[in-house]
């Protein structure tokens, strides 16, 4: 009971930390969207028709991420669920990425839903921390994603998505 309610403030804390530093890059950060028709894309969130979302999984372990490429389609809604199956704690972290996309909102099941304008890196629980990021990708290109906790890019805790 008292490591469920622990698990429980800490995904509160991590959601409230996502916020927090999502609000601090404001108009500063030359990534951030000036306003908030620029955070939904100049209406990507509006046009998207949500009930054809697609699915995709990136699954982190402790030597890489599955699959090592991702390809979406630019205009396309997703649902992106990261899944850390490692045995320590994990990053997404792709700023490039994430600041291209508009994000519809970030969901731990059952636990937060988190919005923000942009979001650079989420870190992941192991043995099965989750969370969901509802986006659309807006700008082709080619994008990394890596973990920088210690040696983990090193130890190929790395991937990278293509935007076409």
């Amino acid at each position: 009971m008292a490591w469920e309610i622990g698990a429980v403030r800490w995904k509160v804390a991590l959601a409230l930390a996502a916020v927090l530093v999502a609000g601090c890059h404001g108009a500063a950060a030359p990534h951030a969207p000036a306003s908030a028709s620029e955070w939904h894309g100049n209406g990507a969130m509006g046009a998207a028709d949500w009930s054809k979302q697609l699915d995709v999984t990136i699954t982190i372990r402790d030597y890489g991420y599955l699959p090592r490429e991702l390809r979406l389609r630019a205009g396309q809604p997703y649902r992106l669920t990261l899944v850390n199956y490692g045995s320590v704690p994990h990053y997404f972290v792709a700023p490039e990425f994430l600041a291209s996309v508009a994000t519809r909102k970030v969901e731990v099941r059952e636990q937060a839903e988190i919005k923000a304008p942009v979001f650079t890196s989420f870190e992941l629980r192991p043995r099965g921390g989750s969370l969901d990021v509802y986006l659309v990708p807006l700008r082709p290109g080619t994008y990394r994603a890596y973990c920088h906790v210690k040696d983990h890019l090193a130890m190929g805790v790395e991937g990278r998505i293509v935007v076409e």
